[in-house]
């Protein structure tokens, strides 16, 4: 993502849209290899550069480039994949007062030459006085990237940088291929995002093609919201480079910025390129840890390796957190709920009660479930108290466990 002052976007009315580079223009390739270039590890790592070095080589290219923000954002890109030593653990203020104070007793006390004196300042401390400084740290690790990626990766961060000031999204998509459908709630999921989803009718022609989805989804975004919408705004716009690998979408966004509403609307005709292409690197260890605790303790139940859409009826589709299914042929859906999703918790809890929903378990965080008002909800809820179950952060395999064998 961009900070504000590095975003590029035209308002025309109430419609807004980013401004995009052409990934092909030889300037803008030629730019993005002399950063890149800055940004290459050496061979010993003890020779690579410190951060300080680096922005103090990259100045001449950004300020210098024919578009000075356009370079600065695509150096911020840059900067975003590097890692860089951390700092010793030293209390660095007090290591600087103790030698200042050695080096005024010393000046007073006696006259030493400039050598001399270095050294008895300095006994007892082997490195850098200054090495907690950010301009300090030492390139250690650059995730590598090639130019043209890069131009690609600047102008989707430019409407992630939108996407951070919304107050809802809409998003239509049309896909032939399920497992690309699947791929993009797996990714809905990993960001932690509920959507509510709503199928589509779907005209003959395209039945007779085979399977054929049109679904519409609509996710709160973080202007929507009153808690920790920091967090949940960076996770709603890491999640959006997954819908550019879609075969056809229309993506529509209410944005706030500077106290003025503008809507977005982007399609697959804007020429996005998505960037994320293993979702297996993107899994976080507390879900890998569940699979594998819970192939160790549950000797029936296991997990199903791609978890089905249903319907609730009216249209609307779950797609689950987790599926399972039992020797005997007994499926069971898990659907998690966050600090984030209480407007789709009481969307849920009402459906179930209306037309409870056999397949379906539920787990919520304790971060909601201790709201009042949820836990009004909750405690109401005849569902809830049959086939839901409080968790913090990610549910542990015994909760799970005993949720499914009751049911």
């Amino acid at each position: 993502m961009l900070p504000k002052p590095l975003m590029k976007f035209r308002r025309t009315g109430d419609s807004i849209k980013p401004v995009f580079i052409d990934t092909a223009n030889p300037g803008y390739m030629e730019l993005a290899g002399e950063l890149l270039e800055l940004y290459r590890m050496p061979e010993n790592p003890a020779d690579a550069p410190t951060r300080g070095e680096l922005e103090e080589m990259a100045e001449p290219l950004v300020k210098g480039a024919r578009d000075p923000k356009v370079a600065a954002g695509l150096h911020k890109l840059i900067v975003d994949r590097c890692e860089f030593t951390a700092p010793l653990d030293l209390d660095y203020a007090e290591l600087r007062r103790r030698i200042f104070r050695t080096g005024a007793r010393l000046l007073t006390s006696q006259a030493n030459d400039l050598p001399e004196y270095r050294t008895e300042v300095l006994a007892g401390f082997d490195g850098e006085i200054y090495r907690d400084l950010p301009q300090n740290e030492k390139l250690c690790r650059v995730r590598p990237v090639f130019a043209r990626e890069l131009l690609e990766r600047y102008n989707c961060a430019q409407v992630q940088s939108l996407l951070l000031y919304c107050s809802e999204l809409n998003l239509r998509i049309e896909e032939h291929n399920p497992a690309a459908v699947r791929r993009l709630f797996k990714y809905l999921k990993f960001f932690r995002l509920l959507a509510e989803i709503t199928q589509l009718p779907v005209a003959g022609k395209e039945k007779k093609d085979g399977t054929f989805f049109r679904l519409a989804l609509k996710i709160s975004g973080p202007v929507s919201l009153f808690e920790n919408t920091r967090k949940y705004a960076v996770q709603l716009a890491s999640f959006f480079p997954a819908v550019c690998d879609i075969e056809q979408w229309t993506l529509v966004a209410d944005v706030t910025i500077d106290n003025r509403h503008s809507r977005l609307r982007l399609t697959q005709e804007s020429g996005l390129v998505g960037h994320y292409r293993n979702f297996s690197a993107y899994v976080p260890e507390e879900i890998t840890m569940f699979h594998r605790l819970f192939r160790e303790k549950s000797p029936e139940w296991e997990i199903i390796g791609d978890s089905p859409f249903f319907n609730l009826g009216k249209q609307e589709l779950v797609f689950p957190d987790l599926s399972f299914r039992h020797p005997d042929g007994r499926v069971r859906h898990l659907e998690l709920f966050h600090r984030w999703h209480a407007g789709q918790l009481t969307a849920r809890l009402a459906a179930m009660e209306e037309k409870p929903e056999p397949e379906l378990i539920i787990g919520v965080d304790r971060s909601l479930s201790g709201k009042k008002e949820i836990r009004a909800q909750l405690e109401c809820s005849t569902f809830f108290q049959s086939r839901g179950f409080e968790f913090r952060d990610f549910p542990g395999v015994d909760r799970v466990l005993k949720k499914l064998n009751e049911s």
